[in-house]
């Protein structure tokens, strides 16, 4: 397919442009918290841009497959918002609408993406540009969460007194720490592949801020995040360690995990799930993981999930589980009978942001769970096609590659990838928040990528 000159030059000013935009997220999240309207008008403008780049691409199949995805999430939005405005009392077309807009920029974005990194893998190194890309992100996260501290202007993660930790200059706790969850997998991935001893020095500093910072946040994602990537950092460098005879890796890493290990009592999140030493007395987990925890990147209030108006049972044997999703289970039974309740088209089309409320749009916290209800069984199924189809892929390139395709590099990203849909399932705020959606759909679009058998896997 030829392209002319004007074509080439705007598909090539896209590409560096998307890279760029990975770089302005923790800018953008910023402009958020202060109230400058910039992040909203940028995010959507990238969306629109990115969906004439795919309509520009040589890629003819992708191209079809992907245009004629993207035509069928928009029919199915219009009919869903369509009926939701007609049964659904009290609705609001601008929260309706914004709810759209940002559970379809997860899947717009996976999609551009695979095209970037399609077009780039013929032409640079651009597996090592992200992960350099995500640690700066994170590096500046973790400086903003410092000097929050250090001024004592973050803004508290949790409405509750007895619960500790804050979220900086970032609008929600929740994206806030499945953004740092997601990205330290790739800072250690980025740490263990430095060629000198003083880049990997250099760059020690950057990891423990930003391991501090996830410590700060106060939620179990993050902690969970922490530990998971620096035990398999210290698997990997071991193994590797034995094998070509380079030990610092295999120094620095279970140094970071135990240090890590050792600090837990000493932060917030130790202090939230009770882990602390002088503290044996629980208080009961009756809030979820983040007051207000709104998408940072919009004025409507995401709410708590409505989970603080519960009071937990703990005389039922579901009491860790309650614990565990912070109360979401006991909201999510709420929403559920609203469903049961709605007429046919709603269980089909969805109930919309927040389901069939009575005073103000909510969501349960789950992601999953929010889709199938807020979107009905058949938005579900047009949803999940995109996730569903990269996961199956993915899988299918390491079964047919013999798991010649699962490198230390590629591991690293999977559990990047694990981390980002197992707190989308868990905790939310990352399959509907652009925020945090976008580094879910860029891994998603690198794991694929990088399994493609006809690859040059790069040694971790």
């Amino acid at each position: 397919m030829h392209h002319g000159k004007n074509t080439n030059q705007f598909i090539r000013f896209m590409e560096i442009y998307l890279i760029v935009f990975i770089l302005l997220q923790p800018i953008l999240d910023i402009t958020a918290y202060i109230n400058l309207p910039i992040s909203e008008p940028i995010r959507v403008l990238t969306l629109f841009l990115g969906l004439i780049y795919v309509l520009l691409s040589p890629y003819k199949r992708a191209k079809l497959f992907s245009i004629s995805y993207i035509v069928l999430l928009g029919i199915f939005m219009g009919l869903s918002l369509g009926n939701n405005l007609m049964v659904k009392e009290p609705v609001s077309l601008i929260t309706e609408t914004t709810y759209i807009i940002k559970t379809s920029y997860f899947l717009i974005m996976l999609i551009v993406y695979y095209f970037v990194f399609r077009s780039l893998s013929e032409r640079i190194d651009w597996r090592s540009k992200l992960q350099k890309y995500l640690t700066i992100n994170l590096t500046v996260i973790g400086v903003v969460m410092v000097i929050a501290s250090l001024t004592d202007t973050g803004k508290r993660s949790y409405g509750m007194l007895d619960k500790e930790g804050h979220s900086g200059w970032f609008y929600s706790a929740n994206e806030l720490s499945a953004i740092l969850g997601i990205g330290f997998a790739i800072m250690i991935l980025f740490l263990m592949k430095q060629p000198t001893v003083k880049k990997l020095f250099l760059l020690i500093p950057a990891v423990i801020v930003t391991a501090w910072a996830i410590f700060t946040v106060g939620t179990k994602v993050g902690l969970g995040s922490i530990l998971m990537v620096l035990a398999l950092g210290s698997l990997i460098a071991l193994f590797e360690a034995f094998k070509k005879k380079a030990w610092l890796n295999a120094i620095v890493l279970p140094a970071l995990f135990v240090v890590s290990i050792l600090a837990i009592p000493y932060t917030a999140v130790g202090n939230n799930m009770d882990l602390t030493y002088e503290n044996n007395n629980p208080a009961p987990d009756t809030e979820t993981d983040g007051e207000g925890s709104g998408d940072n990147d919009t004025g409507i209030d995401e709410g708590t999930g409505g989970a603080e108006s519960e009071e937990e049972d703990d005389s039922s044997g579901n009491a860790d589980a309650t614990a565990l999703l912070s109360n979401r289970d006991v909201f999510l039974g709420e929403k559920v009978e609203q469903f049961r309740q709605a007429p046919i088209s709603q269980k089909l089309l969805g109930m919309g942001r927040g389901g069939n409320y009575e005073d103000e749009p909510s969501l349960v916290e789950m992601d999953l769970m929010d889709w199938f209800l807020n979107f009905g069984i058949l938005g579900f199924v047009i949803l999940m096609t995109p996730v569903v189809y990269f996961i199956y892929m993915i899988l299918k390139n390491l079964i047919t590659s013999r798991f010649r395709v699962l490198t230390g590099e590629n591991l690293f990203i999977g559990v990047a990838v694990g981390i980002g849909l197992g707190t989308a399932f868990l905790a939310g705020h990352v399959l509907s928040a652009p925020a945090a959606g976008i580094y879910l759909a860029l891994l998603l679009a690198y794991l694929y990528r990088s399994t493609k058998p006809s690859q040059k896997i790069s040694p971790t």
